[in-house]
Order: C-alpha cells, then sequence, then structure tokens
C-alpha cells in the first residue's frame, strides 16, 4: 500500500511538474509585449493591398523578407486585400503569408480590406486562420464581436521602462461594399469602442490622453474635403457623392493640401461618414490614419489635427506608378510624435545586395527609369502644388 500511495504521489508531482513546465514555456513563447527601444522608439512596417496569387509570387515574398531586413519592425501591420486564392486554396494562402512574420519572428497584426469579404470565406473564418497560423506572432484581437466586422482591437506599445502606456496602435474593419453605392466605412459601434477605450487609457495615464496611431483599409470621406471642391447646385457632371455631399472632380485635384508624397490615383473612401475623423479630432489623440487601398498613392494630407496618409501595395505597379510600390516604415516616438516614409519596391531592388531582380519582376532598366522619373516628379509638384493652390483659392 505505501509503495502504491508512493507510486502515486510521484505521477502527480512529475505531471503537476510537466504542466507548470508547459505553462512556464507557453508563457515565455508568447511574450510578445510591445515597448519603446532604449532610443525611445518603435517602428511599424506598414505592407498592405497584396492582392497576390497562391502560391505568393516570388517577388512578393522577396520584398517582404528584404523590407523586414532594412526596416527590423516591431511589429507588421498588414493592411487588407492580402491573397487572391481560391476558396479551396485560402487556408494554406493564408500560411504561407504567416509563415515569413513566423520566420522572421515578427509580430503582426491584421485590417482586413474589402477584397477579403469576397473569396468564399466568412472574415470570421479568415480571422481564425490567421489566428491559427500566425500563432504566437499574431497579435490581432477580435475584441468585441458584436462590433461590425472582424478584428477591431487596439494595441498597446509601452514606455521603455515598461510603467506606462506610452502609444496606442488601433485597428480597424472598414468593411466591403454598400450596396449600390460604393465601399463602406467604420461604423458608429466602432467609432464608440474607440471613444471607450481612449477614456479608459486616459483615466490610467493622470488624465491626458495617450498619442495613437490608426489602421484601417478604406480611408475617410474627408480626404475629399481637401482634394476637391464641393459640386455647384445643378451639376451632375464629373461629380461623386459621397453620403449627401457632392464633390466635383477636376481634372487636376488641389495638390498643394498634400504634405509629402504622391497622389497618383483618385482616392476611393466609404460612401457614409458616420464621424470616425471628427471623434478622434475631437479627443486629439490620434496623430495619424494610415490606409491602403489606393494602391499607388502615398500621400500623407492634414486634416483637423490629424495625419491621412496612404500606403502604396506591395503588389507591384507599372509604368510611371513603379515609384510607388512597397510599404510603408512608421517610427513612433516615445515623446509622442511620430514620422513615416515609404519603402519604396525600387529603392531596395536598387541595393547590390537586394535579389528582387534576380526573382524576376522588375528589371534593372525599371529601376533606371524610376529614378529618372522620380527626380522629375520631385521638381514638377512644386509647380504643381502652388499652381493649384492658386487655382482653387480663386
Amino acid at each position: 500500500m505505501k509503495k502504491f500511495f508512493k507510486k502515486t504521489l510521484c505521477i502527480v508531482l512529475a505531471i503537476i511538474m510537466a504542466s507548470a513546465v508547459t505553462v512556464t514555456g507557453f508563457a515565455t513563447g508568447t511574450n510578445h509585449t510591445l515597448k519603446f527601444d532604449e532610443n525611445g522608439d518603435f517602428t511599424i512596417l506598414h505592407l498592405t493591398d497584396w492582392h497576390t496569387a497562391y502560391p505568393l509570387p516570388e517577388i512578393h515574398k522577396q520584398y517582404v523578407m528584404e523590407a523586414l531586413v532594412a526596416s527590423t519592425p516591431d511589429l507588421v501591420v498588414l493592411g487588407g486585400d492580402m491573397s487572391e486564392a481560391s476558396t479551396e486554396d485560402y487556408p494554406a494562402a493564408v500560411k504561407e503569408i504567416c509563415d515569413l512574420f513566423i520566420e522572421a519572428e515578427t509580430p503582426f497584426a491584421i485590417t482586413f480590406g474589402n477584397h477579403d469579404y469576397l473569396h468564399g470565406i466568412t472574415i470570421d473564418d479568415m480571422f481564425a486562420l490567421y489566428k491559427e497560423y500566425g500563432g504566437e506572432y499574431f497579435l490581432s484581437k477580435d475584441e468585441k464581436p458584436e462590433l461590425f466586422g472582424c478584428g477591431t482591437c487596439s494595441l498597446s506599445v509601452y514606455s521603455n521602462d515598461g510603467n506606462r502606456v506610452a502609444y496606442e496602435i488601433y485597428c480597424f474593419d472598414s468593411g466591403c461594399e454598400v450596396e449600390g453605392k460604393g465601399y463602406e466605412s467604420v461604423h458608429s459601434d466602432q467609432i464608440e469602442w474607440y471613444r471607450n477605450r481612449s477614456e479608459e487609457l486616459k483615466n490610467a495615464n493622470g488624465g491626458e490622453y495617450v498619442p495613437s496611431v490608426v489602421f484601417q483599409h478604406i480611408i475617410v470621406q474627408e480626404i475629399f474635403d481637401k482634394l476637391f471642391p464641393v459640386a455647384k447646385e445643378n451639376d451632375t457632371e464629373n461629380v461623386e457623392v459621397f453620403d449627401g455631399i457632392a464633390y466635383k472632380m477636376k481634372a487636376i485635384p488641389n495638390l498643394s493640401n498634400i504634405k509629402d508624397g504622391y497622389l497618383l490615383e483618385k482616392p476611393c473612401p466609404g460612401y457614409y461618414n458616420y464621424g470616425q475623423l471628427d471623434a478622434m479630432s475631437e479627443n486629439g489623440d490620434v496623430r495619424a490614419m494610415f490606409f491602403g487601398h489606393d494602391h499607388s498613392n502615398s500621400f500623407t494630407v492634414g486634416i483637423d489635427g490629424v495625419d491621412i496618409v496612404n500606403t502604396p501595395s506591395v503588389r507591384t505597379h507599372s509604368g510611371f506608378k513603379i515609384i510607388n510600390w512597397g510599404g510603408r516604415v512608421i517610427t513612433l516616438h516615445e515623446d509622442g510624435t511620430y514620422e513615416s516614409e515609404v519603402l519604396a519596391g525600387y529603392e531596395l531592388a536598387d541595393d547590390k545586395n537586394s535579389e528582387i531582380v534576380d526573382v524576376g519582376g522588375v528589371s534593372r532598366f525599371e529601376i533606371i527609369f524610376t529614378k529618372i522619373w522620380k527626380a522629375f516628379a520631385k521638381v514638377s509638384l512644386v509647380f504643381w502644388n502652388l499652381a493649384t493652390k492658386v487655382f482653387y483659392d480663386f
């Protein structure tokens, strides 16, 4: 009997010890607390609009791998419209995307795009695939499943000493389409969730709002307020309507309102405006909102104290739009400021150690052409900015 109890006790202790090791190992493996480095910096790589086949084209994989090395991000945010794989191939396509970041040991999150809704798989099931294949490196949460869309959440970046939340990263699902009208937008329930989270952070921060940035796929309607005039009464030609406001589509938009970057295609905002930008401007905590969706744009436009920033597509472009394919590197600073710049595909490809040209899709001629075109565009934009300012002022 004593031997039996002794043997049983040993088994129980062994199970407890094994469980403790497993739990401890899991906790260590999933410890992806986001925090500023000793220099007070936190780097995000924004990669959006891949629109890739399955398997991934080599140029996409090569760009992402080299961009990860070049930017050494603390976090990658995928901006949506990721894979164009068939329904049956979609799980494998998601796994292939996730494996890039697992192999690089880099945490990542996602904001879904309109095309992600169009693959014969529900957005909730798609989120589950990223969660399964991303494992401990996938940091997105569907914070409140009852909210519009899937995956709306926030991620806290802590100060270097770990004592406080120094920056907040908001991720919103901006949906797909409004039948017969246009694209979807971030909805009122998501905006209310943001308000509550913002206030919660403020209360924990001694009454001061925590500096924040926002990621989502579809750009806000207010971008048109800065680029195009409101149409005159009875003007029906070249007019686009968003939530009751008609804008006149001029041949050349008001480029003078663009702080930096390029506008190479007309932005495509959501049809309805539920007041997202107003809420964030009112609080004053959001420094910038980052969007994809409009593949060849890379501009920054300031609206009501918030920078509206478009990140170009990872998918390669042709012609003069080639200057704007790639991703965006965003550096948050612990003092509440931020900066960002496009990490263009051709710039990476031009590095002597790059293999982007070797895998195909971009030639040396295109790199030279892009350099010449970008130099021309940089000079000519000074003129166009001044010209449109004068034109729109009158």
